[in-house]
């Protein structure tokens, strides 16, 4: 049969079931997938030689190769795409203790970064996988108050309220910059800033300082420093890391030596490669949970892992993604369950402040 034939023929009823439950086994426990084992999990009234035929036939479309020869097989990238396709189109993703999750993702905070690090320690705490949230289109946040606020340091916080959020930051102080002094900047600020986005104020930087010329000295100083906060958040604040329970992950078969362990350990540290594959997952809306399997993430460096990404909304168009990164060996049907059962609710609560 030619390669293009077997790539496009069908899976029938039974090689569909068989793959299935091959595929849930494998990443249940691990084990190489053999004529035997299949007989006594689901066909035990076909006979062994009918199996092996069966799974030769899945091994030649695709779907399964073999470790080494005369030994078991296990799933290739193809075979994980058509499961987690297949429980998505079967509407399968359930979260089994709503009541556990619930209660974690009771995230009650108007601190972007703080939304971002609580969420990725959450999502990290009950999937057990390392998890990255990522904020989207953040330049486009728009500016709605500005507040300096003394603090006993001889600082000040530099709150800037945006439509989706707080960025916050300490900045330094002059002595001579009074309490009151402050109060008289924080309406000069928003009331120049306000309704303008973030990229608009960073971009425009020496536009707006020659326009605050004639300003006070000190309405110029803090000028500054908020222009120096906003491209904090923008190059550090806009992402956060969270690395899972990493020991458990390590106890699976697929690090099992020192090497692979230590290569896993160092890809999953890669967030600027994690970002680039999770902005090259396309979503067709931010209910949806996607999947980037082995290959398809198109980088040599996680060829052997997946990445399982879902978006939410926090306004105008501000979307945060959630990352789960792991082997390809995961419990996509755990973590999907989870995945869509956080978004849902962020994205109703979302819709209920607007």
């Amino acid at each position: 049969m030619k390669e293009k034939e077997i790539a496009e023929f069908k899976l029938n009823e039974r090689k569909t079931q068989l793959l299935l439950n091959a595929v849930e086994n494998y990443i249940d426990n691990a084990s190489p997938i053999t004529s035997e084992r299949v007989q006594n999990n689901i066909f035990s009234t076909l006979s062994s030689a009918t199996l092996r035929n069966e799974l030769n036939a899945l091994e030649e479309m695709g779907y399964l190769r073999q470790l080494y020869t005369s030994g078991g097989r296990v799933p290739t990238t193809k075979a994980y795409r058509f499961y987690v396709d297949t429980i998505l189109q079967n509407d399968a993703i359930n979260v089994a203790n709503i009541a556990k999750v619930e209660e974690k993702f009771k995230i009650r905070t108007t601190n972007l970064q703080e939304l971002l690090d609580t969420l990725a320690q959450r999502v990290s705490e009950v999937i057990e996988y390392p998890t990255f949230v990522q904020l989207s289109n953040y330049k486009s946040l728009t500016i709605e108050a500005v507040n300096v606020i003394p603090i006993i340091t001889g600082e000040a916080l530099m709150l800037i309220k945006t439509n989706a959020g707080i960025i916050n930051n300490t900045i330094p102080l002059k002595k001579e910059i009074s309490e009151e002094n402050c109060k008289d900047a924080s309406k000069f600020l928003t009331t120049r800033l306000a309704n303008k986005k973030i990229n608009e104020v960073i971009d425009n930087y020496a536009d707006y300082r020659q326009m605050f010329k004639q300003e006070l000295s000190y309405f110029q100083e803090l000028f500054f420093s908020l222009t120096e906060v906003l491209k904090d958040f923008a190059k550090n604040k806009t992402s956060a890391y969270k690395s899972g329970n990493t020991s458990k992950l390590l106890n699976g078969p697929e690090y099992k030596d020192i090497d692979s362990a230590k290569k896993f350990l160092n890809t999953i540290e890669n967030k600027d490669e994690i970002i680039k594959i999770m902005d090259n997952i396309e979503s067709a809306d931010n209910s949806e949970v996607v999947f980037s399997i082995g290959d398809e993430n198109n980088s040599e460096e996680f060829n052997e892992y997946s990445i399982i990404k879902a978006n939410y909304s926090l306004s105008d168009g501000i979307v945060a993604s959630i990352g789960v990164v792991g082997p390809e060996r995961m419990d996509y049907a755990r973590i999907a369950s989870v995945l869509k059962f956080i978004t849902d609710e962020i994205n109703e609560d979302s819709k209920k402040g607007e």
